[in-house]
């Protein structure tokens, strides 16, 4: 509702059937993640999805813990995934996942951003390898 100050009169209102459909999901989104959407059953769920998040960073850093590197000297994460497995996988899964991950990523911009800058790295780092080795594309 708009109200005029000086008189007290309501001179606008923009009831729920006027909005948007955009308008409505956004309101009902907040609503959601604020749990006032569903009462008592919204809290609930978000609570356990609270409790299930910490429990999983809790034991990804259990298994880190477990698998992690003992032996060797200086600070180590572990050994590094083989380069080019993306290029193994089939293309009716890559096609979609790499679409997926572009809009995601164009609507996100903070997971867009560091995802783009961490690509360019690792062709950097790749194409240097490559080069350092002198082996081609198809031998890597």
């Amino acid at each position: 509702m708009a109200v005029d100050p000086a008189t007290g009169k309501i001179t606008d209102r923009a009831n729920w059937a006027d909005y948007p459909l955009l308008a409505k999901m956004t309101s009902w989104g907040i609503d959601a993640h604020m749990g006032l959407l569903f009462g008592l059953a919204n809290q609930i769920v978000l609570a356990l999805l609270a409790i299930a998040l910490i429990g999983m960073i809790l034991w990804g850093y259990r298994m880190w813990w477990l698998r992690r590197p003992t032996r060797g000297e200086g600070f180590a994460l572990g050994r590094a995934p083989v380069r080019g497995a993306w290029r193994k996988l089939p293309g009716w899964f890559l096609a979609p996942a790499v679409l997926l991950i572009a809009v995601i990523g164009y609507y996100i911009p903070l997971f867009g951003l560091p995802l783009l800058a961490f690509l360019v790295i690792d062709l950097i780092v790749g194409a240097r390898r490559r080069r350092r080795t002198g082996r081609t594309d198809a031998a890597a």
